[in-house]
């Protein structure tokens, strides 16, 4: 039995309809506006983000429209449900009188299909529509949110907080009057994308990438969560296995503790420059799909697997051969917004399986680059001695032998100053001073002669003693300040 909760539309709806809006449990519903493995759980509830919703286009009479959404098993936490005929774009649409709602879902059940359900006689007509989730609470803490997905998908278009989203859609439910014949969804209304401040146009990964043949593999087995297991092949690419029954099968990897690289030595891979993440894999059996994997984001603001920071791995289940799947959390708000606060690459959480494993499943993965693109990460062809020749080592300072002649002269230490002459006592006077011969003056050093035998000027010599001078005064004046503040 549907479990129903019934609330009548405001007089003031500008529509002859009666909506009610509903609360139902059924767990099984994959949606009809989605893909089938829409089953990455977006949380709501303290996010950085306050809304989030479809735009769709139905192609006949509909009897119920929503979304499918968890409450994190608790059945605790609120969300309210609005729908709207589509005007133009999101703040035209959102400022017109809403075909049904807000109406708020409190405390529903986990996997609760929240929406409206329209009566015979009065059910919702064909065209474009926009329904939003708004308002997320929870006091137990657990959260509130969407089933979705990590990519487009033909029937619908997310906006968040009135944006274009690029790769997501909603798990999202439509059950029509007559079944159309074909596709469930018509053509979308035109929507106009902000721009993007994400990524750039550089063809070439970032110069800091990870190719399992050039790495010490050894420390995996710690960073694994033990479904997983992994070994080296004859090629250098490292080969691994999820077992046949194991759920969250994954591997932290935290760039400085799984490569045994000095962080030091790591470039910084900027997030909002480097936002894509490529892996280089090939699936060792494609005859049982095992649909999609998940990653979870660490950067400098993201410590540790946090929910709301992962995004969908889409693997080619077609494809028996390389290919490399890319990695796009652009989509993820939480990841976009401290992206463009500065945050850099400190690594990522690889859950191969997004699902329980109903075979082992094996992989290869050759290597693991972040680029500024989707479209570079899928044409770049793997020769990494490109990268380097953009980005060539700095040749260490080499210890400067004797400076040629085009150079200042080499300063020499001075030579050593003889006392100066003794000068005798003046003579003491008397009524007609007595006159005696002139004080022997000692011979002085000629410094010119010296450096005139070099064939060099006395030119550095000056300097070496101006500055010994100075920095002689620069003591004395030194040790004048220090009594000075002992008064």
């Amino acid at each position: 039995m549907r479990k129903i909760i019934v609330m009548l539309l405001s007089v003031a709806i500008c529509l002859t309809m009666v909506s009610i809006s509903f609360a139902d449990v059924q767990e099984n519903v994959s949606g009809n506006f989605n893909p089938p493995d829409t089953s990455t759980a977006m949380q709501m509830y303290n996010a950085d983000f306050d809304t989030v919703g479809s735009v769709f286009t139905t192609v006949g009479e509909v009897k119920q429209v929503a979304f499918v959404c968890p409450s994190w098993s608790d059945n605790v936490g609120c969300l309210t449900v609005t729908l709207w005929k589509w005007d133009t774009d999101y703040k035209t649409t959102t400022k017109g009188t809403p075909v049904s709602g807000p109406f708020e879902f409190e405390d529903f059940e986990d996997n609760s299909i929240l929406g409206f359900e329209y009566e015979e006689g009065n059910y919702l007509p064909a065209g474009s529509y926009y329904m939003e989730l708004s308002d997320a609470r929870d006091d137990a803490g657990s959260g509130v949110g969407v089933w979705s997905l990590g990519v487009n998908y033909p029937g619908q278009a997310v906006l968040r907080d009135g944006e274009l989203v690029n790769k997501l859609c909603l798990r999202m439910y439509v059950e029509y009057v007559v079944e159309p014949e074909g596709v469930p969804y018509g053509e979308l209304p035109a929507i106009e994308k902000a721009p993007d401040e994400l990524g750039g146009t550089d063809t070439l990964p970032a110069a800091t990438y990870f190719k399992m043949s050039e790495l010490d593999l050894s420390m995996l087995d710690d960073m694994s969560s033990g479904y997983m297991t992994w070994e080296v092949n004859e090629d250098g690419t490292l080969h691994l296995t999820v077992s046949e029954g194991s759920f969250d099968a994954q591997y932290s990897m935290n760039f400085a503790q799984v490569f045994s690289l000095d962080t030091d030595e790591l470039e910084d891979i900027e997030c909002a420059l480097y936002p894509y993440m490529a892996i280089r894999l090939k699936l060792a059996d494609i005859s049982e799909p095992q649909g999609s994997g998940e990653c979870f984001m660490y950067t400098t603001s993201i410590s540790g697997a946090t929910g709301g920071y992962s995004t969908i791995i889409s693997y080619d289940w077609t494809n028996p051969d390389w290919q490399t799947v890319v990695i796009d959390p652009t989509a993820n708000n939480s990841f976009k917004n401290n992206a463009l606060n500065g945050d850099v690459w400190l690594g990522f959480r690889f859950d191969a399986l997004n699902n329980s494993a109903t075979v082992d499943t094996e992989m290869d993965i050759d290597y693991i680059a972040f680029f500024q693109s989707e479209e570079a990460a899928l044409a770049f062809d793997g020769d990494f001695s490109k990268v380097q020749a953009a980005n060539p080592t700095k040749a260490p300072t080499e210890v400067p032998t004797e400076a040629p002649a085009t150079e200042a002269p080499v300063v020499t230490d001075a030579p050593a100053v003889t006392d100066a002459p003794v000068v005798t006592d003046a003579p003491a006077v008397t009524d007609a001073p007595e006159v005696t011969d002139a004080p022997v003056v000692t011979e002085k050093t000629d410094n010119k002669t010296d450096d005139k035998k070099d064939g060099k000027s006395n030119t550095g010599l000056i300097i070496g003693i101006v500055v010994a001078a100075v920095a002689v005064a620069a003591i004395v004046a030194g040790i004048v300040i220090a009594k000075g503040k002992k008064k």
